[in-house]
């Protein structure tokens, strides 16, 4: 795991903050982007692993400026319900309560060069690609930020020195459909997914992308309808 100064986590995540290891320096912010890659872990162990972590890592840092990287899941009412949510928002509370200056940041669904094949993006290309069956769900929507962009942003929320104690949702203008993600593949790739579509119970997912807004505006991001098919070009050749 990286463990320094000013990052701890070796995830994808973790990896690509690296990047902005000047920017992060300068803030004086120590960002734990540490956590479980696989969302769908029904492991006590893991997730009494990952709790663990944040509380022997708040014993000496619980003085210093901490910015932790959660998930936008936590507002989402099926979602949420998932152990790997619970302990996000367990470790949330745990973060409010014991460090002075905090920022947490939550994601959604991230794209990126990544070997995870857990998550959301890759497990649909993995399957097109492999020619195996998947499940969609008609229903459901889902929210996708290049992990480019995402850098961009968390460089201006970390140069805003007023920012503190709070709680920061980044999303794209735009939910979209897992259909249409697996689209996008399917016309890249010329090939035909093998899926069957089912129905889920109705889905409520407060983003707010205009509360946000002003971070993706100073940082020159733009959403347009075709945000995911130029994000896939990008890192699926």
């Amino acid at each position: 795991m990286i463990n320094n100064k000013y990052l701890v986590g070796n995830g994808f995540i973790g990896k690509n903050l690296k990047k902005i290891k000047r920017d992060i320096i300068n803030s004086k912010y120590i960002v734990y982007a540490a956590g479980i890659s696989h969302s769908k872990t029904k492991s006590k162990n893991e997730l009494n692993r990952e709790f663990n972590s944040i509380y022997k890592f708040a014993k000496k840092n619980y003085l210093k400026k901490i910015i932790y990287i959660s998930t936008a899941d936590v507002s989402h009412n099926l979602l949420n319900k998932s152990l790997y949510v619970k302990n996000k928002i367990r470790i949330e509370n745990f973060i409010k309560k014991k460090f002075k200056k905090y920022i947490i940041i939550r994601l959604p669904q991230i794209i990126g060069k990544s070997k995870n094949k857990n998550t959301l993006i890759n497990s649909f290309y993995l399957n097109i690609k492999e020619n195996k069956d998947f499940v969609l769900i008609k229903n459901f929507k889902r929210n996708i930020l290049d992990i480019d962009d995402v850098l961009k942003v968390i460089k201006i929320i970390i140069k805003e020195k007023k920012i503190q104690n709070k709680i920061i949702t980044l999303s794209n203008k735009y939910s979209i459909k897992p259909m249409d993600i697996v689209k996008v593949f399917e016309k890249k790739m010329n090939k035909v997914g093998l899926y069957k579509i089912k129905k889920a119970k109705k889905q409520i997912w407060p983003l707010n992308y205009k509360k946000n807004e002003n971070y993706f505006v100073k940082a020159k991001i733009r959403f347009g309808r075709n945000y995911l098919s130029k994000s896939i070009s990008k890192y699926y050749k």
